[in-house]
């Protein structure tokens, strides 16, 4: 049976980021959370031994929750100002360990995994699929 690891991008960024204290990488920018994520991936790549692996993120643009409820997430505490530069370096990270990522304006990284994994799913019901997230 082939396994599958879909994992929620911006979940484990955010994870990675405030699990480590501040740390840099040679030329003096933050790179706490592209280093968590690196120890994340391998061992979830170890726990898991998935056949295949991807990942999704968010983008900026709202989504259609936003639309149909415009207090959607208001409350949230904007990201620290360090944080979302580090993603160029998550997705080279990613890039390097020859795993792919979506994203797609308009839907949130949860909605690509819960399409990925339904279509895949459809297709092969041997597939077993493993998500990687901390939301509920």
């Amino acid at each position: 049976m082939n396994t599958l690891l879909l994992i929620d991008g911006n979940n484990l960024l955010h994870r990675a980021y405030h699990a480590l204290p501040p740390l840099t990488d040679k030329t003096g920018e933050m790179a706490n959370a592209v280093f968590g994520i690196s120890n994340m991936l391998l061992k979830a790549v170890n726990e898991v031994k998935p056949d295949y692996v991807a990942c999704a993120f968010d983008t900026k643009a709202p989504t259609f929750r936003h639309v149909e409820f415009e207090a959607y997430k208001a409350q949230r505490k904007a990201p620290p100002p360090d944080l979302y530069p580090q993603l160029p370096k998550v997705k080279g990270v990613l890039e390097a360990f020859g795993i792919k990522y979506f994203e797609k304006a308009g839907y949130e990284a949860d909605d690509i995994l819960a399409t990925i994994a339904s279509k895949l799913k459809t297709q092969d019901s041997k597939l077993k699929i493993t998500i990687l997230s901390g939301d509920r």
